[in-house]
């Protein structure tokens, strides 16, 4: 369906996209994964035609896309992160316009299409809005509508849900769920859930090229580049490094907060989790440092907390040793799992699972 062929694209001599190649068929799904500078968006818009590669080419059902055949390019749809909907127009001319204008679509006709699409996205009876009524996830759906109504062969999605909480991000996710039985999508993401849940295929960038590409299955689970371990490490996974006992608070609060959000976890989930962090570095020395890590379980509403410190004889968990009696009672009764163990070169390693039911 759509055929990218070692396209590359510079700015100020630095290349963004380099020999960068990769095919995806009808009514499939792929999401690009990658840290920010990798050239993830800048791929979406040399597909979308607002940027044009200096190498290589792009194909849609065999037909290449280039700036001579502009009108290739209405074939597809692209979604971007800040909606970018018309603030002045209401949610039905914010529909129609395109239709109207490019296609020669009667005002009749592309308003009939129009409340069919918003009824596709949930958001029949919101017509008559303005932008700045509707939330964040509304926008979301509408920008969705609104390129669904150019009938595209192709939708492209840079970061959907990004600036979206966790109720929006689930409207989104439901509509584009719907969409890929029926339309090719192309879907920049960081939300590993969302990879899994929808994926047929995944490409890793790294420094503007194909650092990995494979099914879910593959990238996700068994990745064969380190530089994708690492990647996938790091966003499955919270991992922040405390030097001393005057470490950012706030920060790591935050880090906490987002790392939550990230998974869909509510308020309540979030404050659970800083409140166990809180207490079990009440029991611990932080003058000389440790390494924390807070992981989500891929199946199940279940968070673990493991922490790697310098070792010491004493036991920092032993209610004999233990510095704090009301940290440690509480630990004991905020998590399922407390394992306090030494490895082989002498690093004191915690290992705690978080009460799940009070994650929910």
């Amino acid at each position: 369906m759509i055929e990218v062929k070692h396209i590359t694209k510079s700015y100020n001599g630095k290349k963004a996209l380099d020999n960068v190649s990769f095919c995806l068929g009808k009514n499939e799904t792929m999401c690009i994964i990658g840290s920010m500078g990798s050239g993830k968006s800048t791929l979406l818009r040399c597909i979308a035609g607002l940027e044009h590669p200096e190498e290589g080419s792009i194909c849609i059902d065999g037909c290449p896309l280039t700036q001579k055949n502009a009108g290739g390019y209405n074939y597809i749809g692209m979604v971007f992160q800040d909606f970018n909907l018309f603030p002045h127009f209401n949610v039905l001319h914010n529909l129609t316009l395109a239709p109207i204008k490019v296609l020669g679509v009667s005002e009749k006709e592309a308003e009939e299409q129009a409340y069919q699409q918003l009824q596709k996205v949930g958001l029949g009876e919101k017509a008559f809005l303005f932008p700045n009524e509707l939330s964040a996830g509304q926008k979301q759906r509408v920008a969705i509508a609104r390129c669904l109504m150019m009938k595209p062969r192709l939708m492209l999605f840079d970061e959907p849900t990004s600036a979206l909480d966790p109720i929006a991000t689930a409207e989104v996710m439901d509509v584009m769920r719907k969409l890929k039985k029926e339309i090719t999508q192309v879907i920049i993401t960081h939300k590993i859930s969302l990879v899994n849940e929808i994926a047929d295929s995944i490409i890793f960038m790294q420094n503007g090229k194909v650092c990995e590409k494979g099914s879910p299955a593959d990238l996700l689970y068994a990745p064969k580049q380190a530089a994708t371990r690492s990647f996938l490490s790091y966003q499955k996974n919270m991992i922040y490094r405390i030097e001393n006992a005057q470490f950012d608070r706030p920060e790591l609060n935050a880090r906490i907060e987002c790392y939550c959000n990230r998974f869909g976890l509510g308020s309540q989930a979030f404050h659970f989790v800083q409140l166990v962090v809180e207490e079990i570095l009440n029991l611990l020395p932080l003058d000389n440092g440790l390494d924390l890590v807070l992981s989500k379980s891929d199946t199940e509403v279940r968070m673990s907390l493991n922490i790697t410190l310098s070792f010491e004889e004493k036991m920092y968990l032993d209610p004999l040793q233990a510095k704090d009696d009301l940290s440690l009672s509480l630990i004991e009764g905020l998590c399922d799992v407390i394992q306090e163990t030494t490895n082989e070169d002498g690093r004191k390693l915690i290992h705690l699972e978080l009460n799940k039911e009070r994650l929910l």
